[in-house]
């Protein structure tokens, strides 16, 4: 997550060209003055001194009276999502304001805005005494940036000396990671008899939305008969699902658990390609299973630093601001990987890693037991034996590598669990 400091603007002043140049001329009447024995020159080249001298006081100590305020839309916003900055500029001083160059500041190797006019504004008071102005960015990473402060370049009337100021706060625009909008894959857990059963609508059919695999203790009259011809075994009727199906999801924020992350990067370079993906698809696949109803048990293997899935809003808020974090070794009793239900099952779990470390892989490998569908999202896809325990204890694993689509590994696992179960 990047959280790059506020930008630091210290107050300025410079000679335009027509200023340089009239010092330079002013410097050679000097000379020229001592160097001929004539006073007429010395007071010339003084005079002519002394206005870029006093342009640049001018431009490096003149008040503004001005106040800024700023909003951004949307907000938060995506990361490459174009955001709206909207300005609304007033002079709150007793004289109008000339037309004045702005830039308005942002963190990115981009920069500010680049230089614009604002109009002149009436006094306070008066009509035209506001400037409303807009301008587009597209932020470039996740995290919580400082926009601002609004930067004017001022002029002495005579165009010698050009002098910066910073008007108005900074404010903090909050980039969220890309959250996709998942296909309908036909995947959909049904929460019945206390168990989640994996159900694929895109094969076999309406009738393989209403039955399931014959389990010791049916009775006999729930038999499906169609179902049972076409899949060859026995299929019962299903009894209408629970209203609050659960899932999990699992997402390994162990600074341990990512190969490529490097904490000592600049502040304008991201820590983890790895776990920006990794992040991306963990929030997306949860919102997609909120919209569907769920309830969504949302874990991180550090420290907690999300908001509940649900209500949705302060959780997307939570995503962009979320960190690796130092957390290594066992997981200490009470966290939520440590604690199983054998009664009964939960639904479905959904991980999210990359490099994972043995005691997250021990704690997932426990988990397995108490649900019914398991896959996990090996972000930057290595072949190790600690996948292969994974596979071993039923978890179906999707490769996902740097540049994949979210919405391609989604439908991934469907395509696993259908060839899983030789359909």
């Amino acid at each position: 997550m990047a959280r790059l400091r506020p930008i630091r603007f210290s107050r300025s002043a410079r000679l335009t060209p027509r200023g340089a140049t009239l010092a330079v001329v002013g410097v050679a009447s000097v000379v020229g003055a001592y160097a001929s024995g004539r006073p007429e020159l010395l007071s010339l080249g003084c005079l002519t001194l002394l206005l870029p001298a006093l342009a640049v006081v001018f431009a490096r100590f003149r008040r503004v009276g001005l106040t800024v305020s700023r909003s951004f839309r949307p907000e938060p916003v995506g990361v490459g999502q174009p955001a709206v900055v909207e300005l609304t500029i007033a002079n709150s001083g007793r004289r109008p304001t000339p037309q004045i160059e702005w830039r308005d500041h942002r963190p990115w190797v981009s920069g500010d805005t680049g230089s614009r006019m604002l109009p002149a504004l009436a006094a306070r008071g008066s009509r035209g005494a506001t400037a409303r102005l807009r301008y587009e960015l597209v932020p470039p990473r996740r995290g919580e940036f400082p926009i601002g402060p609004l930067g004017l370049r001022l002029a002495d009337p005579f165009g010698l000396a050009k002098g910066e100021v910073a008007v108005g706060a900074m404010d903090v625009l909050l980039v969220t990671p890309v959250i996709r909008e998942l296909p309908d894959t036909g995947l959909a857990v049904f929460a019945s008899e206390g168990a989640s059963l994996l159900v694929r609508r895109s094969i076999g059919g309406e009738d393989d939305l209403s039955t399931r695999a014959y389990r010791t203790g049916d009775a006999m009259r729930r038999v499906h008969w169609r179902a049972t011809a076409r899949h060859g075994e026995l299929m019962v009727r299903q009894e209408e699902p629970r209203s609050h199906a659960e899932a999990r999801i699992i997402l390994d924020t162990r600074g341990t658990g990512y190969a490529d992350h490097q904490p000592g990067r600049p502040s304008d370079e991201l820590e983890s390609e790895s776990f920006e993906l990794a992040v991306s698809l963990a929030a997306s696949i949860a919102l997609h299973l909120a919209r569907g109803g769920f309830a969504v048990d949302f874990i991180e293997t550090g420290e907690r630093q999300l908001a509940p899935v649900s209500p949705t809003e302060p959780f997307v808020r939570s995503l962009a601001t979320i960190a690796l974090t130092s957390a290594t070794g066992e997981y200490p009793v009470g966290s939520p990987l440590t604690s199983t239900r054998p009664d009964r099952t939960h639904g479905s779990v959904f991980a999210v890693l990359s490099d994972a470390d043995a005691a997250t892989i021990e704690r997932l490998v426990a988990q397995r037991s108490g649900f019914d569908l398991a896959a996990a999202f090996v972000v930057t896809w290595r072949e190790s034996s600690t996948l292969e325990t994974l596979r071993r204890a039923g978890w179906t694993c999707v490769p996902v590598a740097l540049g994949d689509g979210v919405e391609d590994a989604w439908r991934a696992v469907a395509d696993l669990k259908g060839a899983r179960r030789g359909r």
